[in-house]
């Protein structure tokens, strides 16, 4: 079965510590000109992938009051017309919990259109309950405004609804009259493990903040000068993982279950998007720069293949493992339909694949099932090291594949460093 993701790359601000492809406060014929590429992405992609059965679906960010519900259930039926949509397990969208009466409708309006689908998902972008944090991340809302939107959020969730609430390790602690550090204000704190506790959420998206040259909060000179060296924000990995370990031991007390480095949920609830990619299965991404994966075991690697020939009747690939394209890294390009072909599309090396495997499975409760067929892409004492992780409770062994315990996942990036080779 084949995914697909569709991302919608317009906000109404971009946030100072956003890391993705936005275009602030977009036109409307700029939008709607990116809407029609999309809508002629799909068509150009069915001509390989005409016999598709679509598993999933997933819209990416972007603030819903700029695309209403209509126009994304253009794209959806779209997709239902050229694709096999009979057994489509997820739809899922993100989307920023604002303007709360219009994200309301939106919900709503979504929820009713696809209720033949088992699971139609929603991961609301809430990022914290500090209100200084929310402030100087530009979110146009305070704590007390999240408090009112999950109130009224509860009436509109249906028997299919899935709600995801997203929230960020900002490492930002408050001060108390006694010189103590605390996490938030008690009263947000309090909220949110009532929150928590209620199972109204049936999953949590938890991330520690990472700072990238592009991003505002890492080139602004205002704010390295006053905010970031005077309260020392923001560069204290210690603080950072120190929030997200308060948060997420919140959240694991309560029976969510951690299934991925960043995501936890009840039993059930995972999100089947990002399991299809973390477990390397195959997906298909519309929208700018995107990165497709097939798997060259699937059947539609075959299908691309035939498709490349009868393009190009001189073309002989010998591909043996997977197949990747990125489309335009250009706005503007995609904008004007200048959009990368299959002329794109790059062969994975062995070598290429075996790493991409490895570290993705790492990043999930999966386990990897034989550590020796990785041997080529990991350091030569990687037995030595994955014995002494075993004996600190860093990961489980079982026969010859082993899976990272849950506090390990948190240092990730630690082990990955120390074991693949070429990283």
């Amino acid at each position: 079965m084949l995914s697909l993701y569709i991302h919608i790359p317009f906000c109404v601000k971009n946030c100072p510590y956003c890391s993705f492809s936005v275009v602030q406060n977009p036109n409307n014929e700029m939008i709607q000109t990116y809407l029609n590429n999309l809508h002629s992405e799909i068509d150009q992609r069915w001509k390989v992938f005409w016999k598709a059965e679509i598993r999933t679906i997933y819209f990416g960010w972007w603030t819903p009051n700029l695309i209403w519900a209509e126009e994304i259930k253009k794209l959806i039926y779209h997709c239902e017309k050229v694709f096999n949509c009979e057994n489509v397990g997820e739809l899922s969208f993100e989307c920023n919990p604002f303007p709360q009466d219009q994200i309301y409708e939106f919900v709503s309006q979504l929820q009713k259109s696809f209720k033949k689908y088992p699971r139609v998902r929603f991961s609301f972008g809430i990022q914290s309950l500090d209100n200084w944090v929310l402030e100087n991340a530009w979110r146009p809302y305070t704590f007390p405004g999240m408090v009112d939107f999950l109130r009224w959020l509860r009436d509109l969730k249906l028997e299919n609804s899935v709600y995801n609430f997203d929230f960020m390790a900002f490492g930002v602690f408050n001060q108390t009259k006694k010189w103590d550090l605390q996490l938030w204000t008690p009263s947000a704190l309090e909220f949110f493990q009532d929150f928590v506790n209620s199972w109204f959420a049936d999953s949590f998206s938890l991330y520690m903040l990472e700072l990238f040259e592009h991003q505002k909060w890492k080139k602004n000179p205002e704010w390295n000068s006053s905010v970031i060296q005077q309260y020392g924000l923001f560069w204290n990995e210690d603080e950072i993982y120190e929030e997200f370990d308060i948060l997420k031991n919140i959240i694991q007390e309560w029976w969510y279950k951690r299934y991925e480095i960043s995501n936890f949920a009840a039993v059930g609830k995972s999100s089947i998007h990002n399991r299809v990619y973390r477990e390397m299965e195959d997906y298909l991404w519309l929208w700018l720069a995107a990165s497709s994966f097939i798997n060259a075991k699937s059947q539609y690697f075959w299908d691309i293949i035939e498709y490349l020939k009868k393009v190009d009747s001189s073309l002989n690939p010998e591909w043996q493992n997977g197949i990747r394209w990125t489309n335009t890294p250009y706005f503007p390009k995609y904008i004007w339909n200048e959009k990368l072909g299959e002329s794109a599309i790059q062969p994975l090396s062995h070598s290429d694949y075996l790493i991409e495997s490895f570290f993705l499975s790492l990043r999930t409760d999966r386990w990897i099932g034989d550590i020796s067929k990785f041997k080529s892409v990991l350091v030569e004492d990687y037995t030595e090291k994955i014995k002494l992780y075993e004996e600190n409770g860093f990961l489980k062994l079982r026969e010859n594949g082993f899976v990272l315990s849950d506090e390990w996942m948190d240092c990730y990036n630690g082990i990955i460093t120390e074991l693949l080779k070429e990283i």
